[in-house]
């Protein structure tokens, strides 16, 4: 199976690219009236000059990159992400705070009238005094069931998964971005192609008439002909609605204001890569690397660490700690009744240490069921991985089977598209001599419009495929 892979792997990128070298070679002389196809929007190797002049007060045609990252740049969801990235560093910022010591000190003042404690004597008098005191302390966490730890632990891996996180909205956002870019340039194209058809079905629509009047062509062959020329206006109609939906998409995906006009290159080029990595390894680094596979790793991290947190807890916690304080103290009525300020400060200063362990042991229970429901959290995370995982497998095997499907559809469709344009000139040039009828003339270029549109719908779908297997295999969406 691998040795066969590897040989379509090397044959599609070969075949492709004597594809592009066969549609730069000079094309044979298309009849009168009809487009030549080779130097259509859906030929293999167009590009627009993106440095090229722009008339004034129209803006720049936009490639998919810079769409790509204009969506990024100015998604709310991508923003929303960023915001939550930075509660989750204020949540590790407050994790580490909580294993340092934490200091306290409080002064207070009061002031008391009638008869009151005299401090000095602890007796009653009647004075107005004045009471003044300082007072600092802390505590320190000796052990609490490595709760603190594991917090801080936590707080990283939620930080890290953040970053996955916003990762994962800007690829989002751009696969999006992308489905509708190309959207755009689908209905764009078919646009083109319709209004071709039009030309061409009305130039015959022309010759009909000429050869009505000359009594070369019956009344029949000509309503034939305005009944495919009133079908190709038709398609014209559709795909232009089509268009104008897909533009409104892409607005939409990309943010785009309303009342600015959004223009796009058409014609992006098609990638042949020179040599695709084998799938095992795009699936093995999509698995191991790809932000979603991450993002679902990190959760499972994070929902072990709840649980210690909340096993930790059941544990007795100890905690230590020491204080210092001190008062002044004076009568209102005669101020020189007791010490001064700095006397009374120093000679009034006392200490304590203490140290405080805290046993569980009946809270309703609430301790137990936080480990119960905890436990249930970690395994719904692994449920939730294993899941993940097998999604990101299936769409990396489906991106690279459509890639190489894509890549034989539109060899064949290049050729297919070919034939019939040498086949409706054919056809053509008998329906004006009279040796076919309308009915053989419409069928023909009914195939020709079929096969275009086949070959543009293949060539786009394959540069979308080889974007995503890029991507699955670590490279960025936005180049």
């Amino acid at each position: 199976m691998k040795r066969t892979l590897l040989i379509v792997l090397v044959t599609i990128p070969r075949i492709l690219f004597e594809v592009f070298a066969s549609s730069a070679a000079e094309p044979p002389a298309a009849h009168p009236g009809v487009p030549d196809p080779d130097v259509s929007a859906d030929s293999l190797a167009v590009a627009v000059p993106l440095d090229g002049a722009v008339p004034a007060g129209e803006s720049k045609p936009m490639t998919l990159d810079e769409c790509m990252r204009y969506a990024v740049e100015h998604s709310p969801a991508v923003r929303r992400q960023d915001y939550t990235n930075r509660s989750y560093r204020q949540d590790y910022i407050e994790s580490v705070a909580a294993l340092v010591p934490s200091v306290s000190g409080t002064v207070g003042a009061s002031t008391s009238f009638g008869r009151s404690v005299d401090p000095e004597t602890n007796t009653y008098t009647d004075v107005s005094n004045f009471d003044n005191s300082y007072s600092l302390s802390g505590q320190m966490p000796v052990f609490a069931g490595l709760t603190r730890i594991n917090t801080l632990r936590a707080a990283r891996v939620m930080r890290s998964q953040g970053v996955e996180e916003l990762q994962l909205a800007r690829d989002e956002i751009a696969l999006k971005t992308m489905e509708a870019y190309f959207d755009a340039v689908y209905y764009t194209e078919s646009v083109r192609l319709a209004r071709e058809q039009l030309e061409t079905s009305t130039a015959e629509l022309a010759k009909s008439r000429k050869l009505f009047e000359l009594g070369l062509k019956s009344a029949a062959d000509v309503a034939e002909v305005e009944s495919q020329c009133a079908s190709d206006d038709y398609l014209v109609t559709q795909q232009e609605n089509n268009l104008a939906l897909a533009e409104i998409a892409l607005s939409e995906a990309m943010n785009y204001p309303a009342d600015r006009p959004l223009r796009i290159v058409t014609d992006p080029p098609v990638e042949t890569p020179a040599g695709v990595a084998p799938f095992d390894e795009v699936l093995d680094y999509a698995l191991e690397n790809n932000p979603k596979a991450v993002a679902a790793r990190h959760d499972v991290r994070h929902s072990r660490l709840q649980f210690s947190i909340a096993k930790g807890n059941l544990y007795p916690s100890l905690y230590v700690g020491g204080g210092y304080s001190t008062n002044f103290f004076m009568s209102l009525d005669d101020r020189s009744l007791y010490a001064s300020f700095p006397d009374q400060f120093r000679d009034n200063r006392g200490y304590y240490v203490s140290a405080q362990l805290s046993i569980p042991i009946f809270g309703g229970l609430s301790r137990r069921t936080s480990v119960n429901r905890a436990r249930n959290s970690w395994r719904i995370a692994e449920q939730n991985r294993i899941e993940t995982l097998r999604t990101l497998q299936s769409e990396v095997a489906q991106a690279y089977q459509q890639m190489l499907g894509y890549g034989k559809e539109f060899v064949q469709a290049s050729k297919k598209s070919d034939a019939a344009q040498l086949a409706y000139e054919a056809v053509s040039g008998k329906y004006e001599r009279g040796m076919v009828s309308a009915l053989d003339l419409q069928t023909a270029a009914d195939r020709l419009l079929e096969a275009r549109s086949e070959r543009l719908r293949a060539r786009l779908q394959y540069i979308v495929k080889v974007r995503l297997v890029a991507y699955y295999n670590g490279e960025p969406l936005i180049r």
